[in-house]
C-alpha cells in the first residue's frame, strides 16, 4: 500500500489545503461531474425541452475531470489520485463508471419518454434517487467513511449492498 510519504508534494497538510482527503487522496470536486447531470435530469422532469442540454452531458474519468477543470489544485488532485491506494481507487473508479452508465441510461430513457409523450416525473425521480444513493457511497469513499468504519467492511461491501 502506498502512503502519502511516497511523494514529497503529497503531504497531509498540502492535500488538506487543496481540498483533497489525505487518507484516500481523492477530492469530492470530482463528484460535480455527476451532480451536474443529476441537476439537469431533475430539470428535464419539469422542462422536457432541456433534454438537449442533458444529452450534451459527458461522463468524465477522474483524470479527465481534473484535466478540464478550473480546480485550483488540479495537478495535485491528479497526482494524489495516481498515488491513491488501489484498494480505494479501484472500487471508486468502478462505482464511478456504474454511475456514469446509470446516468446515460436515465438520459436515454428520458429521451424515449419525451418522444413517446409519456410522463417523466416518476421515472426521473426514481432514477435520481438511485443515482444519489450511489453518489453518497462515492462521497463516503472519498472521505474514507463509506463503510461506516465497521471492522472488516470495505468500499466494495457498500457497492455490493446497493445491488442486494
Amino acid at each position: 500500500m502506498r502512503s502519502i510519504s511516497d511523494h514529497p508534494d503529497l503531504t497531509a497538510e498540502a492535500l488538506a489545503a487543496a481540498n483533497i482527503v489525505p487518507s484516500t487522496m481523492l477530492a469530492t470536486d470530482y463528484l460535480n461531474v455527476f451532480n451536474e447531470a443529476v441537476m439537469l435530469l431533475g430539470l428535464v422532469a419539469d422542462m422536457p425541452d432541456m433534454i438537449d442540454e442533458l444529452k450534451a452531458w459527458e461522463p468524465l474519468s477522474y483524470r479527465e475531470h481534473f484535466q478540464r477543470s478550473g480546480f485550483q489544485a488540479r495537478d495535485m488532485a491528479i497526482l494524489a489520485y495516481e498515488h491513491a491506494d488501489p484498494a480505494v481507487r479501484g472500487p471508486f473508479d468502478a462505482l464511478s463508471e456504474q454511475v456514469a452508465g446509470q446516468i446515460g441510461q436515465a438520459i436515454a430513457d428520458a429521451e424515449a419518454d419525451i418522444a413517446a409523450g409519456r410522463q417523466l416525473d416518476v421515472a426521473i425521480a426514481a432514477a435520481i434517487v438511485d443515482i444519489q444513493a450511489r453518489l453518497m457511497v462515492l462521497d463516503g469513499m472519498v472521505h474514507g467513511t463509506s463503510h461506516d468504519d465497521q471492522p472488516g467492511a470495505s468500499a466494495q461491501d457498500d457497492i455490493d449492498a446497493l445491488f442486494d
